[in-house]
């Protein structure tokens, strides 16, 4: 397979005229080395394409391009049906991104964490940089990818996904989280993974962001339409209403702001204004979230796209403003923050030596920055607010992620189970790792009410609960704590939600419409 996001219409000229009347814009510029002398000449992709397969000896490839016949409108809308079938069963998927390049030969002999070595931490940078990264179809296409070929300027990159194969290789966004969606029964996925990405993607026409997605969850559709001429939002909540239903780790999202307020990824989909619930206010979590769902709670999306939630089990609780947080009163200075970054780099540092502060003798502020920590490693968002249990134990604080301020709200009896992999080392000059084993982290969505009197409420991130480690022979200690039993099965999600909502029960249901 090769990805040149060729759906979107791009076309391009195979006949090179005389060199003053070329348009550049339908060309790429292939960079001709030898050992003294480098020259640059205008080629089409279709001859860029012939040359890396004679480099990486590809004897057949699929190009959407060629292979796709842009001038009939059915036999497009059929390829683009079945795009995850082609893309998923190819034997790997060739990315040309020209912003990839090697910028010091040096950087393959310095080991970077995580990575083989920095020239690699750079080429993930340059991919995270690039347009094609940036683009709705390219998502779909790497997620249903097996393995990838990211041919740059002047390097290139192979790699696979950790999670459907026993081969080691390093931990970067494509092994650990891209790569091979859902390509065997080991490796499950959930709405939320996708939506982590996709809500920052751009496409030329705004249907192709659903259709891209729609491939990407082909095993939640019967049939896959595509109608350039239907109406764009009806497009949208079908779509978003149908994927609630099948998985409600579409709740599963938090703030999207640093800690100074500034938004760390700018969002593409503010202009459809999509429900709450949609999380496209935040940011969603980008491992695999399966949630479990207290037995008396009810829920459906109506053709208002209100989300209806009728339950007798939530918690009402205060929250407080994390001081060092987005939403903090005290406007924290440029040398505030960077102060409290060094600090946080320090704990992390001491961390990875094993290092665990005893938070039974420990001042709240370190507590607090122990849940900050915890938020960013289980969820990679910032802690926003905090719930600490009137006269309780510090311990007993739990970080909330939000994308709005207040200062009550409601906790929700989903239990969103999060699968945090877990990596060993192997061992060899290059550093590569396996998956060990995953530590499951315990989240639950928040809402607070409208602002407008109507009685409705918002969808607007999730309360941190606690993790279970990875390693069957040691109890979950701070969960248990934190629950305040020790007599139930920490291996079944049921138990879990119903323990901890067991003292939450009203004697009405209550409907919580959410917007």
């Amino acid at each position: 397979n090769y990805e040149s996001d060729c759906k979107d219409d791009c076309e391009g000229d195979s006949n090179l005229d005389e060199e003053e009347t070329i348009d550049y814009n339908e060309y790429v510029s292939l960079c001709v080395t030898n050992s003294e002398t480098a020259s640059i000449r205008y080629v089409t992709y279709d001859e860029l394409l012939q040359q890396v397969c004679k480099d990486f000896q590809v004897e057949y490839v699929w190009y959407d391009k060629i292979c796709i016949d842009q001038s009939d409108h059915n036999a497009k809308s059929h390829e683009i049906k079945q795009m995850n079938k082609i893309y998923r069963n190819g034997h790997y998927t060739i990315a040309m991104i020209p912003e990839v390049r090697l910028y010091n030969p040096q950087d393959f002999e310095e080991e970077a964490l995580g990575f083989a070595h920095k020239a690699q931490e750079s080429v993930i940078e340059d991919v995270w940089d690039s347009c094609w990264y940036k683009r709705s179809w390219t998502l779909e296409e790497v997620m249903m990818a097996r393995r990838i070929l990211i041919v740059g300027a002047d390097t290139n990159m192979f790699q696979h996904s950790l999670h459907t194969t026993d081969v080691p290789t390093t931990v970067d966004i494509f092994s650990g989280k891209l790569l091979d969606f859902e390509g065997t029964e080991r490796n499950k996925v959930s709405v939320n993974q996708a939506l982590a990405f996709a809500h920052f993607r751009t496409s030329t026409k705004p249907h192709d962001i659903i259709y891209a997605l729609k491939n990407t969850f082909s095993h939640m559709f019967d049939d896959i339409e595509v109608n350039y001429s239907r109406d764009i939002r009806t497009v949208f909540d079908e779509f978003y209403r149908h994927i609630t239903i099948a998985d409600l780790s579409i709740l599963c999202f938090g703030s999207i702001n640093n800690f100074d307020g500034s938004i760390r990824m700018q969002s593409t989909m503010d202009s459809y204004n999509l429900p709450s619930w949609t999380g496209t206010a935040g940011v969603h979590v980008e491992t695999r979230a399966t949630t479990t769902i207290h037995p008396q709670l009810e829920y459906h999306v109506d053709d208002t796209m209100w989300m209806h939630v009728t339950t007798k089990q939530y918690w009402k609780i205060p929250i407080t403003s994390y001081d060092r947080g987005c939403f903090s009163l005290s406007k924290n200075s440029i040398e505030e923050i960077n102060s409290y970054v060094e600090k946080r780099n320090r704990r992390r540092s001491a961390e990875s030596n094993d290092y665990e502060p005893d938070l039974t003798t420990a001042d709240k502020d370190t507590v607090l920055l122990e849940s900050v920590l915890n938020m960013q490693k289980a969820i990679g968002a910032n802690m926003t607010h905090y719930h600490q249990p009137q006269d309780d134990l510090l311990t007993q604080i739990r970080p909330l992620t939000l994308t709005e301020d207040c200062e009550e709200c409601i906790v929700l009896p989903i239990l969103l189970q999060l699968h945090t992999p877990v990596y060993k080392r192997m061992g060899g000059d290059v550093p590569s790792f396996l998956i060990k084993g995953y530590d499951y982290d315990y989240c639950l969505p928040v809402l607070r009410e409208c602002i407008d009197g109507t009685g409705r409420y918002k969808a607007i991130g999730i309360y941190y609960v606690g993790v279970r480690d990875h390693r069957p022979t040691e109890p979950p200690l701070k969960l248990m704590n934190y629950i305040g039993r020790n007599d139930i099965s920490f291996d079944d999600p049921k138990e879990i939600i119903s323990a901890l909502f067991e003292n939450n029960c009203h004697e009405v249901p209550k409907e919580f419409i959410i917007e």
